[in-house]
This record gives C-alpha cells, structure tokens and sequence, in this order.
C-alpha cells in the first residue's frame, strides 16, 4: 500500500434495544438491513470520544484487530420494502442536491467517502 492510498478502518457497531436506550440528540449512524418484504432502520449513537480513543489505539497496534463500538440505539424503524421503495425518487432527489451543495464547499467535498488513517 503506497503513502497516498487512503487507509481503511472497518468498525463493528452494535446498538443497544431501544426499550433501554436513552434517547439521545443526535444519532450518528444508521444500520440498514432487510430481511424478506421487511427493511429496517436503525439509529445508533456513538460516543465520538470513544472512536477517537479507539483509533489512536489501533494507530499503535502491531497487528490491528476490527474494533467493535458499543452503541446507543435510538429508534429502530421497520417498513414494508414497497414503502421504502416509494421514498427512492424523493432519497435521489435529496442526494444530488447535498452532493452539490457539498461539491461546493471544498474543506468537505470528499468527507463521505474520507477513511481514517
């Protein structure tokens, strides 16, 4: 791996049952998944000082292992895929114009897609 290919760090994150969770302000990961006609949605938390912590471990390891982050879940959503299936036109329509927004503003334009390393 040369000096400029981006260095990729896989997480596990695992979410709590939402009947104990506390809701939190902000939920900064979504888990997707779908399981027949089902699809759900599930908003987790993560303590950021927590995955700073973490990566300056791994960052001195010898031999780095996945890191697994206990999380907080929000909310888990489940609908019909052919309810999800309708939000598809309008999800499109709102990426394009995040990615312009964000094409614009150059300190973050590759922030989906940046790595840690």
């Amino acid at each position: 791996m040369s000096a400029k290919e981006p260095k990729v760090l896989n997480f596990k994150v695992v979410g709590e049952e939402p009947v104990n969770a506390v809701p939190a302000l902000y939920s900064n990961f979504l888990a997707v998944s779908r399981v027949g006609n089902d699809v759900q949605f599930e908003f987790v938390f993560l303590d950021l000082n927590r995955v700073a912590v973490m990566m300056q471990e791994i960052k001195s390891a010898e031999k780095p292992e996945v890191p697994e982050l206990q999380g907080k879940t929000v909310a888990k959503v489940v609908m019909p895929a052919a309810n999800v299936l309708q939000l598809k036109g309008h999800l499109e329509t709102i990426f394009r114009a995040i990615e312009e927004v964000l094409q614009k503003q150059p300190e973050v334009k590759h922030e989906r897609t940046s790595n840690a390393g």
